[in-house]
């Protein structure tokens, strides 16, 4: 993959990008065929390339909510035809403004799959993973090469709870949410 510099690029490095989720999925012995892609998610540390990205984004969709998450502005963009990665497919395309951090890369960098159950805490959302993939956190915890992070985001105005748990490996990452970003912006719109 390389850096990305605009949508043109973004798709020239998108089965690249499948591999690498494909694969870091194999190294956790799970199968998501049957989850629902919620969205994609790019990220960049530059601010100028976080607002070509915006452009280029507007013009394959429509902004449907620029919320603030934990303190940081995250567009997400509805496109007008849903992108295809590996067997699934999404329409939601999530561009977080940059913070402090450098990327190794910028670019795509996660996919958030919704794990079907109603969990309001981190307890609830690690039973109902462990549910659907038996073993998943012990493995991965003993695979050297993968992270698991745990995080609670909170948008202002956002009325749900949406823990997170993600795994990161080789510059990707796949995070598992109890809630789909369309519940979650509908939840703050109800505010």
């Amino acid at each position: 993959m390389h850096d990305a510099i605009n949508w043109t690029s973004l798709m020239r490095d998108k089965a690249t990008f499948s591999d690498k989720i494909n694969q870091l999925l194999d190294n956790l012995a799970i199968d998501c065929s049957a989850l629902t892609l919620d969205h994609i998610a790019i990220r960049t540390h530059d601010k100028a390339l976080t607002l070509r990205l915006a452009d280029d984004l507007a013009e394959q969709g429509t902004l449907i909510s620029q919320a603030s998450v934990n303190g940081r502005p995250i567009h997400i963009y509805q496109l007008k035809a849903p992108i295809k990665l590996g067997g699934w497919q999404t329409a939601l395309i999530e561009l977080p403004f940059p913070s402090q951090k450098r990327y190794e890369q910028q670019g795509w960098e996660h996919v958030e799959f919704v794990v079907p159950c109603f969990a309001a805490t981190m307890a609830e959302l690690e039973k109902a993973l462990t549910t659907h993939f038996p073993g998943l956190l012990a493995r991965a915890a003993c695979i050297e090469t993968v992270k698991i992070k745990r995080s609670e985001p909170r948008a202002s105005g956002e009325r749900l709870a949406n823990p997170t748990i993600a795994f990161k490996e080789n510059g990707v990452c796949v995070k598992f949410h109890p809630f789909s970003l369309s519940d979650i912006i509908a939840s703050e719109a109800s505010v």
